[in-house]
């Protein structure tokens, strides 16, 4: 390591710790001099409207007081978000550099940090990640090359890529990088213990994750990976993107995921505060159906037995019949032949021109004679918002981008409801084909525009060992002669007849996943396993150092240090549909060691 990058670090750490208690010191007096404001305008402000001039007077003064409250809002805000990336950056300022040379100017170096943080002069200390020029890093490209910003094409010669391990003021490890990402740097990072949450992998990101991480040229983005390719990290990396890139324009308030169950969701939290970024909205399907729902008068306790797949199809056939509840003068302006959902549309939309739209949405139609007309037992409640949505052209206004993981996991009738109520968001859609449990997943891309759409994949997988992932690979599927494994061999995957749950010890720090096919087996097992953290799919607790119980369908997504897979040759794992893709998403869960108890 160079004597110039360890002083580099020394001074940036010096600042950054001077930074933090003036900032702190700045927030405590602007708090006290807005407080002070405060105080006068209550005691002295007064409506003086005596006279025209008295009165003009008296409100410029409530003008000018208003735009020094403002002024001191604007002032603590901006040393609160300061305040805030100092501290973010005081254990790791940076992770890289890159030496750039524009034209014929003098080589200039570009640190890169999860934030950007500038000197009280405004000079960039070091940059974000999401930063334009950032762009050549990840690329993987030395020499001469181009990045974009402010919609310009910015010719440039990269003449060194470094990545660093910093531990606060300390250089502990600098490597050069040429033609790749450090495979030290990245394997490192892939040795820590996973428990807890799950990590950013802002220094790690690989070529094939920044394409999507920054695709902005579609709004609908595609991504089938294999198990362990980062798929959930890049959502999350590519949802601070995204708030950076609108940053003028979104918050984090615009951003909803879609996540498959609460203890999922927990496990992802943090991950964008530790970006310098405010958690987003997360929820799960059914919670956001069924407040969807409620907007229109349903109770949705089920979406199971609907017929949406048939009504797709069935609304744009005509229906010679005024269904009762129609107004017929409504209806009338269109012909026998016109498709259903064209006539009804036109209805809603007469209907509310003439002030006369129903007060009771959910029960404006009569659903049971429109389903006999169709040939179908019944309406289901999300049938009928499936309907109602559609005639009412209702869409989500709130959500400025959609993202969904997990998504080989839903039918097809999410992606039809989806694609209706966020037609106007950016979608990002994530998931493997393979790790579906029960049956087949639909083609997500014919749901949705495909000129609006781009499909993207990931390859290799970072999360295992060579030997755990050469394992998994085999029950794979078509994924099986692409997937790529980043780790070294590692130790060699065990086979056992039986177990002996209770004695289980487990390293310091390190997870242990016991997955068991059913969530109750896995309670069952909870029941004879001392001091073992049970998971279940609404409950609030995720991934945690020692022992975990959990159901498959609950350890999709997660991943552990080590991994015990019960009742490997059960009738579940041999299931001629889906016992492949069981297999496949079991063994691949474990990053360090992995044992099949038969």
């Amino acid at each position: 390591m160079s004597q110039s990058a360890a002083q580099h670090l020394q001074q940036l750490y010096q600042e950054l710790s001077r930074d933090i208690p003036a900032l702190t010191a700045q927030l405590a007096e602007l708090g006290q001099t807005a407080r002070n404001v405060k105080r006068d305008l209550g005691t002295d402000g007064h409506l003086d409207l005596g006279t025209y001039t008295e009165t003009l007077d008296t409100f410029a003064s409530i003008e000018a007081n208003n735009r020094q409250i403002d002024t001191l809002n604007a002032r603590a805000q901006t040393a609160a978000t300061r305040l805030a990336h100092a501290k973010l950056l005081l254990p790791q300022a940076y992770f890289a550099k890159i030496n750039l040379t524009y034209d014929a100017d003098d080589a200039e170096d570009f640190y890169l940090a999860k934030v950007g943080y500038l000197d009280t002069a405004g000079n960039d200390l070091v940059y974000d990640w999401r930063a334009p020029v950032a762009d050549v890093y990840y690329a993987n490209r030395i020499g001469a090359t181009t990045y974009q910003a402010n919609n310009r094409v910015i010719a440039v010669t990269v003449n060194q890529r470094q990545q660093f391990v910093i531990n606060h003021d300390q250089l502990i490890q600098a490597v050069d990088s040429q033609t790749a990402i450090g495979d030290p740097l990245l394997l490192a990072v892939l040795a820590n213990n996973r428990s807890g949450g799950l990590q950013e992998i802002t220094a790690t990101i690989q070529q094939e994750q920044n394409a999507i991480i920054r695709e902005q040229d579609h709004p609908i983005v595609l991504v089938d990976g294999v198990a362990g390719s980062g798929k959930t990290s890049v959502l999350l990396q590519r949802v601070a993107y995204q708030l950076y890139q609108h940053r003028d324009a979104w918050t984090p308030a615009d951003i909803l995921i879609i996540t498959p169950n609460i203890a999922f969701s927990r496990y992802i939290r943090g991950v964008l505060p530790a970006l310098g970024e405010a958690e987003p909205l997360s929820t799960t399907y059914l919670t956001l159906i069924q407040a969807i729902g409620r907007r229109f008068g349903l109770e949705l306790s089920t979406l199971a037995g609907n017929h949406l797949t048939a009504l797709a199809d069935l609304i744009q056939l005509p229906q010679p019949e005024v269904p009762a509840g129609l107004i017929p003068q409504a209806y009338a302006q269109t012909t026998d032949e016109t498709a259903f959902i064209t006539r009804v549309q036109h209805a809603w939309r007469w209907l509310q021109a003439t002030n006369q739209t129903p007060s009771d949405v959910s029960q404006w139609l009569d659903w049971s004679t429109l389903a006999s007309s169709w040939g179908l037992p019944t309406l289901t409640s999300y049938d009928r918002l499936y309907l109602l949505v559609q005639i009412t052209g209702y869409t989500q206004t709130t959500t400025t981008a959609l993202f969904v993981d997990e998504a080989q996991d839903y039918d097809a009738d999410v992606w039809l409801l989806l694609a209706a109520v966020f037609k106007n968001a950016q979608l990002t859609i994530v998931g493997d084909h393979r790790q579906r449990l029960t049956g087949t997943a639909p083609a997500i891309a014919t749901f949705f525009d495909h000129t609006q759409t781009i499909s993207l994949k990931l390859t290799t997988s970072y999360r295992a060992t060579g030997a755990i992932t050469r394992t998994f690979s085999q029950y794979a599927g078509d994924w099986q002669p692409v997937i790529q494994a980043a780790q070294p061999e590692g130790t060699q995957p065990n086979h056992l007849p039986s177990g002996h749950y209770s004695t289980l010890t487990v390293p310091d720090g390190q997870s242990l996943a016991l997955i068991t096919p059913t969530i109750a087996a896995a309670v069952q097992l909870a029941k004879q396993v001392p001091n073992a953290h049970l998971i279940r799919p609404n409950d609030r607790q995720t991934v945690q150092s020692g022992i975990n119980i959990l159901a498959l369908p609950v350890a999709k997504g997660l991943e552990f240090d080590q991994v015990i897979v019960t009742d490997w040759h059960s009738a579940f794992y041999q299931d001629a549909i889906s016992g492949q893709n069981r297999r496949y998403v079991a063994a691949s869960r474990g990053t360090k060691k992995l044992t099949l108890i038969g």
